[in-house]
């Protein structure tokens, strides 16, 4: 009996390594490319003809620890029973921090950031923030109402199969 939930459980953190590294992978990849097209519209836009290579670097590393803290909260590798609200929290609060470091070490804030600059930010982190929680409360109530349709329609037809 104990090895089988052993085995059960070996299996389900194999999923979890498995996830984790899936999104580590594709999370680097589409962030470092959207970046990267940003920077290069901005480099156009502002007729900046070269990229520095230590910028380069800075970036996919900066990228990197960001997809590292998003996997980390949201894969069940470490964070076993949090919900999603509690996840999201968590990783809102820390990417922030996060990148902050990320605008003091690109230079972006070299000089001291303004108390409008720093309250733009926030606003900008809440929003998003309220915005996420509304999609996942309407995702939330649309799969609520899918799964009581499924289970009445079960109910229903085992009701039918006990009347015969």
């Amino acid at each position: 009996m104990y090895y089988q939930y052993e085995e059960a459980d070996m299996k389900f953190h194999k999923k979890d390594i498995i996830q984790f590294g899936v999104w580590m992978r594709n999370g680097i990849a589409f962030c470092t490319t959207w970046l990267l097209i940003l920077m290069l519209a901005y480099n156009q836009l502002f007729n900046v003809q070269t990229i520095a290579t230590n910028s380069m670097i800075k970036m996919v590393i900066w990228v990197a620890g960001g997809v590292l803290l998003f996997s980390l909260i949201f894969t069940r590798l470490i964070i076993k029973k949090w919900s999603f609200i509690r996840r999201l929290t968590c990783f809102m609060i820390s990417v922030s921090f996060y990148q902050c470091l990320g605008f003091y070490w690109f230079d972006f804030l070299a000089d001291k950031a303004t108390v409008i600059q720093w309250l733009v930010f926030i606003g900008i982190v809440f929003v998003l923030y309220l915005i996420c929680i509304a999609i996942y409360l309407q995702y939330s109530k649309r799969r609520g109402e899918i799964y009581t349709q499924a289970l009445q329609k079960y109910q229903q037809q085992r009701s039918s199969e006990g009347g015969k």
